[in-house]
C-alpha cells in the first residue's frame, strides 16, 4: 500500500468516478485504474461496485476512506513541517464551520491567517450543521471544524474560542415596545427559524423555553441566507448573531436584546493528534487566550 494507490483512491471517491478523477490529478485513466486494481489486490478486497460508469464504495471502500486521507493528511503534514521552518510559504488548510459563524469570528479569523500566511490557501466547507460538521472532521475531510462547543464527540479534541452574542431582529415597522429585552415579551412572538438540530434553533427552544414559552414558527428555512430577507420582507422574528442583526438594523431591522443574554460557547474541533503546521497556526492565532498563543501570530494592533 503506498500513497500514490492511496491518493489515486481517495480521488476516485472525491470526484465521483474514474474519468473526472483522471482529469482532476492529472494522470490517465488507466494508469489510476491500475493503481486501484493494485490496491485493491494488495488489500485482497474490492474497494468500489463498478456500475456500468458510476462506481460506489464497498463496505471495505468505506472503512479504508478515512485513514486513506489521514495517512495523505499525515504525508502532508511532513511535507509541509519543512516549509514551516521557512514560515509556511505555502500548502493548504481545510477548515469547517457552521453557517451561522462564517462571518464571524471565521471570516475574521481567516482574514489574519490569510494575511500573515498568503501562502497557504484555506479550503473552508460548509455543514449544515454540526453533526455534519463533526463528521466531516472525524473523516479526516477538514482538518479543523469552528462549531457550537455544546455536543462536541469524545472522539475529537476541543480548544474554546470563547463566546458568540446572539439578539433578536423584528421586521422593520416594528412597534417599539418589543425591544424590551424580557423574553416573555416574545410569548406572542411569530419566528423565522432553522430546522431542529442546528444550534440556532436550540437556543432559540432553550431561551424562550426558560421561561416557559414555546416559539410559534412562521418559516422554517434550511436556506440559512434567507432568514434575514424573510425578516425584512416581515414574515417574523429572527434570533441572529450579533454581527448579523448590526446589518439587519441598517436595512431596517428592529433590535431586541434578550435577558438573560442569548450566548453560545464556541469551539475548534479537531481529530486526536497532531496538526499539520497550518492548522496549528491556525489554531493558535484563533485561542482568545493570550498567554496560549504565539507572539509571531498576533495582528500587528496586539
Amino acid at each position: 500500500m503506498d500513497s500514490r494507490r492511496l491518493q489515486h483512491f481517495v480521488a476516485v471517491v472525491d470526484h465521483g468516478g474514474f474519468t473526472a478523477a483522471a482529469k482532476a490529478t492529472f494522470v490517465s485513466q488507466p494508469a489510476l485504474s491500475l493503481a486501484v486494481k493494485e490496491l485493491e489486490a494488495d488489500l485482497g478486497t474490492p474497494l468500489f461496485d463498478r456500475i456500468g460508469r458510476r462506481v460506489q464504495l464497498t463496505a471495505a471502500g468505506a472503512a479504508l476512506l478515512g485513514p486513506a486521507r489521514q495517512v495523505l493528511r499525515d504525508l502532508e503534514t511532513g511535507r509541509a513541517a519543512v516549509t514551516a521552518v521557512v514560515g509556511l510559504e505555502s500548502g493548504v488548510l481545510s477548515l469547517a464551520c457552521l453557517p451561522t459563524l462564517a462571518a464571524d469570528p471565521t471570516a475574521t479569523l481567516v482574514g489574519r491567517f490569510r494575511r500573515r500566511y498568503p501562502g497557504v490557501r484555506v479550503d473552508l466547507a460548509a455543514p449544515e450543521d454540526s453533526r455534519e460538521l463533526f463528521e466531516l472532521v472525524e473523516t479526516g475531510t477538514s482538518e479543523l471544524g469552528l462549531t457550537d462547543a455544546q455536543g462536541v464527540p469524545d472522539a475529537l479534541e476541543s480548544t474554546g474560542l470563547g463566546s458568540q452574542v446572539l439578539v433578536f431582529i423584528h421586521p422593520p415597522g416594528t412597534a417599539t415596545s418589543v425591544t424590551t429585552s424580557a423574553l416573555i415579551d416574545f410569548e406572542d412572538t411569530l419566528f423565522v427559524a432553522s430546522p431542529e438540530g442546528t444550534s440556532t434553533r436550540r437556543l432559540l427552544d432553550e431561551r424562550l423555553g426558560s421561561v416557559g414559552v414555546k416559539p410559534k414558527l412562521a418559516a422554517v428555512s434550511a436556506q440559512r441566507d434567507a432568514i434575514l430577507p424573510l425578516v425584512l420582507a416581515g414574515a417574523g422574528a429572527a434570533l441572529v448573531p450579533e454581527s448579523m442583526a448590526e446589518v439587519a438594523e441598517k436595512l431596517g431591522a428592529v433590535i431586541a436584546r434578550p435577558d438573560p443574554p442569548a450566548v453560545r460557547e464556541l469551539a475548534l474541533v479537531h481529530r486526536t493528534g497532531p496538526l499539520s503546521p497550518a492548522a496549528s497556526r491556525f489554531a493558535r492565532l484563533a485561542t482568545p487566550d493570550p498567554v496560549l498563543r504565539d507572539p509571531a501570530d498576533l495582528p500587528a494592533h496586539e
